[in-house]
């Protein structure tokens, strides 16, 4: 996706510092970059150290497509290349956030809770109501997603007190990102048919084009069984991906197996809660397991998964369902205290697709939101596990690009660096040893999407880029995304 020759919100200091107004750059089509880097991977065992990547800007209405022309230890540089040197960086992919809550900036991080259910609650509290308000919310996700490489999202377009609400997939669909905007919704206890009815006229308000639009019944806490049959009989019908969050806590289990614990509290305090409920939790199931007629009859994306024991993995792997793994927010919460470290690995042993996401901003650290050097990125998600299980750099890679790609239906070819293929991006990531992938993966240097989503025209891209080359300071203050 091309950013709009007039779109002006994303744009950073480092764009700025570039002088050269990018409406006035008019360059040939064709024009070729040659990147010689420190490093160069992807999650398909494309991995030179040091490495050449050569695109190729080819124009198309609105703006210009990077097409990987050649990987390799060693290009030959032709007299038709704009070459940039980064000996001290590590390329990789644009990246995929498959799970956030973009609407939930302007909430910023907050103090880690004693409770899950109290976390619920301070959301509640917080959560922007206003179009107004949700969509600056937006767009700042999108600004802080940008900042840290990521061109592509699964964002949850959280329902407010009036109900489901389409202003963050409008302002997501309007802005550089790709990506699926999963409509939230609530649905369990008394009211619950008006609530889903309600949801239906929602979808219709959407009109003919609902591009990037998903559908997600929040969680089997907040919806019903009979919720979750509506929720796949409307995307059949509107040609939506689904996703929900499952199996994410203590409180969410005692909910589902016993019909008891803070979940259901919150039900009664509301006011929602129906006794009717009972004929089909409380009955002893895993939450997994609840949903597995569910999940049998359509793909879906789950966040989380934090709850997964043997007896949980089979209808994930059978029913081919995508799992969300979001590191932090796991670490926040304090799961693997209350519910095992996380079965990503068995996962992936089981041949479920296993991608990265960050959840909200809420549960990440307070830098996430400060400028400069904030941002919202799996690639520091992918860090807490190379750091804690020293995962494969690869399989991390994998998990942040293609596989993500995957979970949310995008081309996974535009995640690669594979010769022939249209990309969606290139990240850099400063590294300081003689070994730059490990160094990348410990240190603390910001990932920088020196090509991205909003390439306009390869001079430009050229020049952003030897600016990084060379080091400049004022180029690198931060994303570089919008010079091109």
């Amino acid at each position: 996706m091309m950013v709009p020759s007039n779109h002006q919100p994303y744009r950073t200091a480092a764009s700025e510092a570039m002088k050269e107004p990018i409406s006035s750059i008019s360059t040939p089509s064709g024009q070729r970059i040659l990147i010689r880097a420190g490093a160069i991977m992807d999650g398909c065992a494309h991995a030179h150290i040091p490495g050449c990547l050569l695109v190729r800007c080819s124009k198309r209405p609105g703006g210009i497509e990077l097409i990987v022309e050649a990987v390799a230890a060693h290009i030959e540089p032709g007299s038709d290349m704009h070459i940039v040197d980064m000996p001290g960086d590590l390329l990789m992919p644009a990246l995929v956030n498959a799970h956030c809550h973009l609407d939930l900036t302007s909430v910023g991080p907050q103090p880690r809770p004693s409770q899950f259910h109290d976390w619920l609650a301070t959301v509640r509290r917080l959560r922007p109501q206003e179009p107004a308000q949700i969509r600056a919310s937006v767009q700042q996700g999108i600004e802080l997603s940008l900042a840290g490489g990521v061109v592509a999202v699964g964002d949850i377009a959280g329902s407010t007190r009036s109900g489901p609400s389409l202003v963050p997939w409008r302002t997501l669909r309007d802005s550089p990102l790709e990506g699926v905007s999963f409509l939230e919704f609530f649905s369990i206890g008394k009211g619950s048919q008006q609530r889903l009815d309600g949801l239906e006229r929602v979808l219709e308000e959407a009109g003919c084009d609902r591009s990037m639009l998903g559908l997600q019944p929040h969680a089997p806490y907040s919806v019903n069984l009979a919720g979750y049959a509506r929720a796949i009989e409307l995307a059949r019908r509107y040609k939506l991906p689904l996703a929900t969050h499952l199996a994410e806590s203590i409180e969410e289990r005692s909910f589902i197996v016993r019909g008891t614990g803070p979940q259901r509290v919150l039900l009664q305090t509301l006011g929602l809660w129906d006794y009717q409920e009972l004929t089909h939790i409380g009955l002893g199931k895993h939450p997994i397991v609840h949903l597995s007629g569910a999940l049998a009859q359509a793909r879906w994306l789950i966040a989380h998964a934090n709850d997964c024991p043997d007896e949980a993995l089979d209808p994930l792997a059978e029913t081919g369902a995508r799992v969300v793994y979001c590191p932090r927010a796991h670490d926040y919460f304090g799961f693997e205290r209350t519910l095992g470290a996380h079965r990503y690995r068995d996962m992936l042993e089981w041949g479920i697709c296993v991608c990265l996401g960050t959840d909200s901003i809420v549960n990440l650290p307070p830098e996430s939101a400060r400028a400069p050097g904030g941002r919202i990125s799996v690639f520091d998600e992918a860090r807490v596990l190379y750091r804690r299980d020293r995962t494969d750099p690869t399989l991390l890679v994998r998990m942040m690009t293609t596989n993500g790609a995957e979970a949310l239906g995008l081309e996974r070819s535009r995640y690669t660096f594979a010769p022939g293929c249209a990309i969606a991006g290139v990240v850099a990531v400063r590294t300081e040893s003689d070994n730059p992938i490990r160094s990348a993966f410990e240190g603390d240097s910001p990932p920088r999407l020196v090509l991205g989503p909003s390439v306009r025209d390869a001079s430009s891209a050229s020049s952003a880029l030897n600016s990084l080359g060379r080091g400049d300071p004022e180029a690198d203050s931060g994303s570089t995304y919008s010079a091109f």
